[in-house]
């Protein structure tokens, strides 16, 4: 079959991905001979004169190529070719985050590095005057090195654009669209952030919140703006829910994503305990174990636990503190702390004391541990250690691939009961990721 040659010099080898705004392409660029991603604009067919459009796009294209920034993806070209825009950009071999969203749960840090770097290439986009308007899993790649780029700009500025056309024509991908491209009100950064928040939320829970039958469904439901509960509660989940509030202007906007994103990636760094002057190492370290168990004994709970994520640096001399306090005390502390700090704690525990301590968790912050912990042998003594009622509790709001793998390793017998005691969305969930009837 002969290959399309588009341009007079790119060649068309296999696509990449299609979405509401048109098809990328694996092309062979036969001029400098190296591979790029070209990507055919789909322009509606309503709205201004197509010429109007075609050059907005042109113009917009050439914007977005001017940016420089590592975590955007490079655009070489757009030109025009049988009455429609193309836009040639870099080809980034990796791995898309929807595939690995599918293949593993990924921990509350990764996602919060991987929207930190796309934050920040949003932010360059944005102080270009351009948008992209697709953000989503499929299109931001993780390369060999970790490094991650955001790709497949939308580009098309159209307008007074709608999401959907009169005869149901998509621009973008509906179910991560914000809901003021379904109106007709301004499109701006918000709606680029709204979309992030959508990408974030699929990649904590594996799924995606408003995605329902059909468009026009999908569309009601983001319009509505009704966050299903989240089953990995935590700093990530409150920045996500930030970010999808329906009003755009009551949306949280990038500096202070960026602050929250900064704040889970380190914790350290960023604890209060740091007053303004001259740095200052956590007071616990700088204690005798007993005297830092009784500062955590006599202080607020709150405090007690920004007081122990300053001890992330050394999990084992804070285990060792916590043991000095009794389980309920060190749970409520635990309530306080960074999920995947008290997972780190737990490792260095005593399996017995873990689970003592866990005992007088919250539901959801013994969730986030065991989600933070995986499969592990540690989170399946922990889950055996629970009562079948306090287990289910628990196991609602941990990512039900975890949840899969910890049911076929426990060895006490009760993994039938527990899965029959969570919700049937969760058992389905599972039944679906193992196979089970």
């Amino acid at each position: 079959m002969t290959a399309r040659i588009v341009q007079g010099r790119y060649e068309l080898r296999s696509p990449l991905g299609k979405g509401g705004m048109g098809t990328v392409w694996l092309a062979w660029d036969r001029t400098l001979r190296r591979s790029v991603a070209l990507k055919e604009v789909v322009l509606a067919a309503y709205g201004e004169d197509m010429a109007v459009r075609r050059k907005w796009a042109l113009r917009e294209a050439r914007a977005a190529a001017r940016i420089d920034h590592p975590a955007v993806v490079h655009i070489y070209d757009a030109f025009m070719d049988d009455g429609s825009p193309w836009i040639v950009m870099a080809y980034i071999e990796g791995t898309s985050l929807d595939r690995r969203i599918e293949r593993q749960a990924l921990s509350e840090r990764e996602i919060a590095r991987v929207g930190r770097d796309v934050l920040a290439g949003l932010v360059a986009v944005h102080d270009a005057k351009v948008l992209h308007r697709d953000v989503k899993p499929a299109n931001i790649i993780v390369d060999p090195d970790d490094r991650v780029f955001l790709v497949d700009f939308g580009i098309a500025r159209i307008s007074g654009e709608h999401g959907l056309t009169s005869t149901n024509m998509l621009l973008g991908t509906v179910e991560f669209m914000a809901p003021e491209r379904f109106d007709g009100h301004v499109v701006g950064p918000a709606s680029d952030l709204w979309s992030l928040g959508v990408t974030l939320f699929c990649a904590l829970e594996r799924y995606s919140p408003f995605r329902r039958d059909g468009p026009i469904e999908t569309a009601r439901a983001a319009a509505a703006g009704r966050l299903p509960r989240f089953r990995r509660p935590g700093p990530l989940a409150d920045a996500i829910a930030g970010l999808l509030v329906p009003d755009h202007a009551g949306r949280m906007g990038a500096a202070e994503l960026g602050e929250r994103l900064d704040a889970i990636l380190d914790p350290v760094s960023r604890h209060p305990t740091r007053k303004n002057g001259p740095e200052r190492e956590c007071p616990l370290l700088e204690r005798p174990q007993q005297e830092a168990a009784e500062l955590l004994a006599s202080t607020d709970l709150r405090e007690a636990g920004r007081l122990m994520n300053g001890m992330a640096g050394d999990p084992a001399m804070a285990a060792e503190v916590l043991a000095l306090l009794s389980p309920s005390r060190a749970g409520r502390i635990a309530d306080h702390m960074a999920p995947d700090l008290v997972a780190g704690l737990v490792r260095a525990m005593p399996p017995s004391r873990s689970a003592s301590m866990l005992a007088h968790t919250g539901d959801r912050v013994a969730a986030a541990v065991l989600g933070a912990l995986g499969v592990v042998p540690a989170a399946v003594r922990l889950v055996e250690a629970m009562t079948l009622r306090r287990a289910c509790r628990v196991l609602e709001y941990v990512p039900p691939a975890v949840v899969a793998g910890l049911l076929s390793a426990t060895s006490d017998g009760r993994a039938d009961r527990l899965l029959g005691g969570l919700s049937r969305a969760v058992r389905d969930e599972i039944t679906r990721l193992t196979g089970r009837a």
